[in-house]
């Protein structure tokens, strides 16, 4: 029977994730920026991060910025109301960082 990732490992995964952008050695493609930028603008769920996820190309579903947020949505599941205490905050810190390089 599969097991929801603990909170620990989806701060690490974005946390790792994070540290790669702000050192250049994972640059988000377009359709990441935009998948970044919808999410900063929208209240997080269960049903609104795999919406987000669903409305991808399967390639960025399956990079590492979708594997991020399938964990995000793995914990949700189990735990709706990490939407709105600090379980998700450095989910949240990276999509903000990658929103926020791409403003006009």
């Amino acid at each position: 029977m599969p097991t929801t990732p603990a909170p620990d490992c989806l701060d690490a995964a974005a946390a790792s994730l994070l540290h790669d952008y702000y050192a250049g050695t994972w640059l988000p493609n377009d359709d990441e920026r935009d998948l970044a930028d919808g999410l900063a603008r929208t209240r997080w769920s269960e049903h609104s991060l795999r919406a987000g996820l669903r409305g991808t190309s399967p390639a960025v579903a399956d990079g590492r910025l979708g594997g991020v947020l399938d964990l995000a949505v793995q914990v949700l599941a189990q735990t709706p109301a990490a939407a709105t205490d600090n379980t998700l905050l450095q989910v949240r810190v990276l999509i903000d960082a990658l929103a926020s390089a791409f403003l006009p």
